[in-house]
């Protein structure tokens, strides 16, 4: 399992926020999967925790590669992502989210927490 814990921070939020993914690629061939529904638990600028009821294949060599949206504020993020490590927790399976952004990107989502904390 890889897991990136180099990273400046992660925010966990309080209660998650909603959020959905669709499946874009799937042992290194092209898909298109209905969307799934999701919590967000927590985020970095590079990457999330979720948890779905759904049991998706985590593998090191062939990532699963998602597209996910959330809101965070008012603004609408779809990512494109790939899911990197996974756990279970009674009728919930966790997922580690490592997000394909730029510098740019996430600068936005650091900036958009600054706003988010300021209205808890």
């Amino acid at each position: 399992m890889r897991y990136n814990r180099k990273e400046g921070f992660r925010f966990a939020f309080k209660d998650p926020l909603e959020a959905s993914f669709k499946i874009y690629e799937l042992n290194g061939k092209k898909v298109e999967t209905q969307p799934g529904k999701a919590l967000m638990h927590d985020i970095s600028p590079s990457g999330t925790k979720i948890s779905s009821k759904l049991n998706l294949p985590v593998s090191e060599t062939d990532p699963v590669k998602i597209h996910l949206q959330f809101m965070l504020n008012e603004a609408v993020y779809e990512m494109k992502a790939e899911l990197v490590w996974k756990s279970v927790s009674g009728e919930n399976y966790h997922y580690g989210v490592n997000f394909y952004s730029d510098e740019h990107v996430k600068e936005e989502i650091v900036a958009q927490l600054k706003k988010y904390v300021k209205k808890e």
